[in-house]
């Protein structure tokens, strides 16, 4: 079974990013240093990649934890170069970069109290998205909404395809989320820690309360409820 257990974020300022989630989501370190920082919440690892390009910056590559690169890569699409923390990269349908492993992608021994559950990316067809996450990557269709989203997860993981609209979002990743047990305490710390307390998300989003954004402008759910998996 394939697990959806990481995220890569391309990052001006690595530091700076890690220790907006270090005080805010108390994510723990796995390894540092100038160019790759790893933070973990026991399951899933963050990793923030040294980006100089500022507008090649934002949320990169998901990372799934596989039993059979092959198996895997024969229906994929060719990706770019493995990264630091995966054995090969290979892309789905619309191009988003997937890193797969079969080990893991680092995490520390110690579960934090706000676990990363949920990642959303903008398509322009969610449907066919959602074949390919399931056909190579085993994940299960689990919900849909009224706007022609999909949601899919491999048991523990959300994973949002969104139907694009015209002049909406551009196709990709868009934001990811932590489930929180007190919003207000959330943005709380991240206005403490330089960034805007987030705005409440619109009623018919069927899961996050509010968003926020890290110091580089990164979207982020945060929710109390949680998300279907």
């Amino acid at each position: 079974m394939s697990q959806l257990r990481g995220l890569t974020i391309k990052a001006s300022e690595p530091a700076r990013v890690a220790d907006f989630y270090r005080s805010v989501f108390e994510l723990k370190t796995v390894s540092e240093d100038p160019e790759l920082i790893r933070l973990s919440d026991g399951v899933f690892t963050l990793a923030l990649l040294k980006e100089r390009n500022e507008e090649s910056t934002g949320l990169h590559a998901s990372g799934f934890q596989v039993e059979d690169l092959n198996s895997v890569q024969q229906k994929a699409e060719k990706g770019g170069p493995a990264s630091p923390q995966s054995d090969i990269q290979v892309a789905d349908l619309d191009q988003n970069l997937i890193d797969l492993t079969t080990k893991d992608f680092g995490v520390t021994a110690e579960k934090t109290p706000y676990p990363i559950r949920h990642i959303a990316l903008y398509t322009a067809d969610p449907k066919r998205l959602s074949n390919f996450y399931g056909e190579a990557l085993g994940m299960k269709e689990i919900s849909q909404t009224d706007r022609s989203s999909i949601f899919v997860s491999d048991g523990y993981f959300n994973l949002a395809l969104l139907y694009q609209r015209v002049r909406e979002e551009k196709n990709g990743f868009n934001h990811f989320g932590f489930h929180v047990n007190d919003l207000e305490e959330i943005r709380d710390r991240a206005e403490k820690a330089g960034t805007r307390r987030g705005a409440a998300r619109p009623s018919r989003i069927p899961f996050a309360e509010v968003r926020i954004h890290d110091p580089e402008g990164n979207g982020i759910d945060i929710s109390v409820k949680g998300w279907n998996v």
